[in-house]
Order: C-alpha cells, then sequence, then structure tokens
C-alpha cells in the first residue's frame, strides 16, 4: 500500500495532553459531582467531544460545564503538555520526502492552534481541521471525508493516526486506513474492536513503515 496521506489526530498522538485533559475534567466533576468519578473512570472522557460529554452528564448545564473546562484548559494548558518523543524530526521526514500531512482533531480551533504554535508544528501540515468546524465529530467520517477532499488524495492512500477507537472508526467508517498508536493512554484491548490495521510503537517506528510503503 503506497502512503500518500497521513491524518493526525492531535491530543494523545502527537501531543501528550493527557493529564492536561484528565486535569480539566476532574476540576469541572470535583467542582459539579463531588465525589462520583474517580481518576481511573475520569480517563474515559479523553477521547469524546465536551459536547458528548457533558451533554451526557448533565443536558441542562452542559454549556455551564464545557465553559468551566475550557477555562482550565486554557489557562493551564502550557504547563501540562509536552510532544511526544520524536514528532518533529518524524513529521520533517515525513514532509521531506513529499507526504501530505494534516491535522484531523474535535478539539477547538482556539485551543488546537495554542499546541500547535507552541511547538512550532502548523507549518508541517497541509490542512488542520478542528472540532468546532463540523457538525459531527469522530467517530463519524466528515471530518477525515473534508481532509482527504482538501488533500486532494485517494482514500486507498491514505492513513488516520490516533489514540482512540473514535479515531479507528472514523477511519474505518471514511474508507482510510486506520492506525492506532502504541503510546496511547487507552489499551489495545479498548480498540480491539475497531481492528486497527497497524499498531507502532513510536513515532520513529511509525514513520518507518509509511515510508517503507511503496
Amino acid at each position: 500500500m503506497k502512503i500518500e496521506a497521513v491524518l493526525f489526530d492531535f491530543d494523545g498522538t502527537l501531543l501528550n495532553s493527557n493529564r492536561l485533559i484528565n486535569e480539566s475534567h476532574r476540576h469541572v466533576l470535583d467542582q459539579f459531582f463531588p465525589g462520583r468519578f474517580t481518576e481511573e473512570t475520569v480517563r474515559a472522557f479523553n477521547g469524546p467531544s465536551l459536547k458528548e460529554v457533558y451533554e451526557r452528564l448533565d443536558p441542562e448545564n452542559s454549556e455551564r460545564l464545557i465553559q468551566s473546562y475550557v477555562d482550565f484548559n486554557w489557562q493551564h494548558h502550557d504547563d501540562y503538555v509536552e510532544l511526544f518523543p520524536n514528532v518533529v524530526p518524524s513529521l520533517a521526514r515525513l514532509k521531506n520526502a513529499g507526504k501530505k500531512l494534516a491535522v484531523v482533531s474535535t478539539k477547538r480551533r482556539k485551543t488546537l492552534e495554542k499546541g500547535l504554535n507552541l511547538f512550532q508544528l502548523s507549518d508541517f501540515f497541509d490542512v488542520i481541521f478542528s472540532g468546532d468546524e463540523f457538525t459531527f465529530p469522530k467517530p463519524d467520517p466528515q471530518s477525515l471525508e473534508a481532509a482527504v477532499a482538501s488533500l486532494k488524495v485517494a482514500r486507498s492512500s491514505t492513513i488516520m493516526v490516533g489514540d482512540n477507537w473514535q479515531d479507528i472508526e472514523a477511519a474505518n467508517r471514511a474508507n482510510v486506513t486506520s492506525v492506532f498508536v502504541g503510546w496511547s493512554e487507552k489499551s489495545i484491548e479498548q480498540v480491539a474492536d475497531y481492528k486497527p490495521y497497524y499498531v507502532p510503537g513510536s513515532m520513529v517506528e511509525l514513520t518507518d513503515w509509511i515510508l517503507s510503503e511503496k
């Protein structure tokens, strides 16, 4: 399989924002639902959109809860995030090899750009899509289909790289090849039912595999 384009999720895939996401959710949940959630159960909120998480918890007050999350997340962003190992050199290798690269995230544009700019990543990507640009977040394939169309590539030569089942299912539904990162906070057992095509253990391994496919 020749790989022409790589669609990346951002949080948990390129940016290690797991601590930031978990602490942001805990801030909201401890404030509005004291004692109801543990550190382990909070991790389940890492993946779905904020709208999905908080409308399920409290439909009447979801906007208030989302705003509390957004405010905390923005205030503490730079203190709690870092890139996963070898992200920058790996993206550079892919770019230099002529691969088309995109970010397809459920994150809001303002916060997504904050992370991209913090680590000077934007120039690596041909297109960047945030969650607030689409009606339906992953696992709906809408955002992936938009990225494929924007990049003008075939779905058969496109892969989606992510750290949650929503990324894998979106790839399956968009008919692009799915890749689940081995450095995810989620385990391979949690996404096994969605049958990811490939599970690399590092960005270097992922990049080597992409460049070896002819």
